[in-house]
């Protein structure tokens, strides 16, 4: 499949939109044909497979003949393309060079580090980084912002998987396949069946993240919430501690302001939850009420 030739998208100075044009007089209006070419490159991306012209002015709400004067621009610069035997566009070479470099320089788990030392120093807590490792969730950073918690924990740490909120956390986002190897062992040492581990799941899942009072440290309240990669893939989970009681529950400032930094942070990096995979696993936890209560463990 090749670039279609230019001529079969003819641009005439009278299909040139008067709105188009830069406006001289106010530069902090930006270029409002790089703004309209943008929505157009945000529905490409939107779209898993080529699309058809008038399904792509539909989703901007633009008139075909508009929408197909932008193309022409964007193919020709290779940030769209368009089979020339179907005729449906898609993102071009531009595009995929683009977004290749902008992976590379915005490193997830490197920003989810910042996201937790801001959310440490404002809550006042202490916090950590932990990413999936062979046997679990693995520390990989702490952060400090609020009285010294005397802890174990240390980098490097493998947290419980059904006992810690970051392990919740993963508990409630990975794929069942890839961690049902922990998940089997943990539930030997703690007698739990599986439908305790379905609940804890759709439980965890309802309220947004995992909120629990610990025994692993005695007295601290915890919550953690998972940060995705552009992919839909867990990079990584953001865990907070605070000596107080009840401190992070449902209701408290902390627990709003906690999931709308992870909203904030999620939309601004562009990753996002995979679709439901497990719908067996799905359908036996509705099948469960949910658990009362706080869990321990942090």
């Amino acid at each position: 499949m090749t670039k279609a030739p230019s001529k079969n998208i003819p641009i005439a100075d009278s299909d040139i939109d008067i709105s188009d044009a830069v406006d001289a007089a106010d530069t902090r209006k930006g270029i409002q044909s790089v703004e309209v070419s943008g929505v157009i490159i945000a529905a490409l991306c939107d779209f898993k497979f080529p699309v058809p012209l008038k399904d792509l002015a539909a989703a901007v709400d633009m008139p075909p003949a508009k929408v197909h004067r932008y193309l022409a621009s964007l193919v020709r610069i290779g940030l769209a393309w368009q089979d020339d035997l179907t005729g449906l566009y898609g993102l071009g070479p531009m595009a995929l060079r683009m977004g290749i470099s902008a992976i590379e320089r915005n490193d997830v788990v490197m920003r989810a580090g910042r996201l937790l030392r801001n959310l440490a120093i404002d809550l006042r807590s202490s916090g950590h980084l932990a990413i999936w490792g062979e046997r679990g969730p693995v520390l990989i950073r702490t952060e400090h912002g609020g009285p010294p918690i005397i802890s174990t924990m240390g980098l490097g740490t493998v947290m419980p998987l059904l006992r810690s909120a970051t392990g919740q956390a993963f508990l409630s986002t990975m794929p069942r396949g890839a961690i049902e190897h922990v998940i089997r062992a943990e539930q030997d040492i703690l007698h739990w069946d599986d439908a305790t581990v379905d609940r804890l799941i759709i439980e965890t899942r309802e309220r947004g993240a995992a909120v629990i009072e610990g025994d692993i440290v005695p007295g601290l309240s915890a919550i953690s919430a998972p940060v995705y990669n552009l992919d839909g893939a867990v990079a990584c989970c953001v865990t907070l501690m605070n000596p107080k009681a009840n401190y992070f529950q449902p209701g408290q400032p902390a627990f709003d302001v906690f999931l709308r930094a992870i909203a904030d942070f999620t939309q601004s990096w562009g990753g996002k939850p995979r679709d439901e995979a497990d719908g067996i696993q799905t359908a036996i936890v509705k099948d469960h009420s949910a658990l009362s209560g706080g869990r321990k463990g942090v």
